[in-house]
């Protein structure tokens, strides 16, 4: 049986509650069919790893038991809104050398395993809609000291694990669940 997994970190609790503020102050922003990422789903993707099968995922287990898995932070600071992908998000423009290298591993794993890779450059973020799309002239990018009523300006990661997840449709919606862990 094929599963969809991928690579990431998740936020806090707190940092899960500033997110959800967050959405809550860009939501008029968005056209009625944005929809808000749920709080159990705020993760910040190492690698979209796609469909795999019971020995890839076997595979990428051991592989990254194996990893150099180097601490990191990383400061995200603006929201985005990718049009292509219909995504609002908070990203970070500054990538540390050890999530880069976290990246890169994440990517070559994939390669090895026959698994998706990724036609885009490691850009950290953490989705907060889907299917987004701005009312306004909502430029792409935002500094979050343009939203008003936002009560966070920055939210910085430093996470303690790396997660496999396992994404899986539901009739409510699409639901990550963690299947391994591994320490930083």
């Amino acid at each position: 049986m094929l599963q969809r997994l991928f690579l990431g970190f998740a936020p806090n609790d707190t940092q899960r509650q500033q997110l959800l503020q967050l959405q809550q102050s860009v939501t008029p922003q968005l056209t009625l069919h944005a929809k808000p990422v749920s709080k159990a789903n705020f993760h910040l993707t190492l690698a979209f790893l796609g469909l795999a099968n019971q020995t890839q995922k076997t595979q990428l287990i051991e592989s990254v038991d194996k990893l150099h898995r180097p601490r990191f932070t990383v400061q995200l600071d603006k929201l985005a809104l990718w049009p292509k992908a219909q995504v609002c998000c908070l990203k970070g423009d500054r990538v540390s050398t050890a999530l880069a290298l976290l990246a890169s591993q994440a990517q070559d794993l994939a390669q090895q395993l026959q698994l998706h890779q990724s036609e885009h450059p490691f850009r950290p973020h953490i989705s907060l809609f889907r299917k987004a799309k701005s009312l306004s002239t909502f430029d792409n990018e935002l500094l979050l000291k343009d939203l008003a009523n936002t009560t966070i300006t920055e939210l910085t990661l430093a996470p303690e694990q790396l997660h496999l997840y396992l994404s899986s449709s539901s009739d409510s919606g699409v639901e990550y669940h963690i299947l391994h862990s591994w320490p930083l």
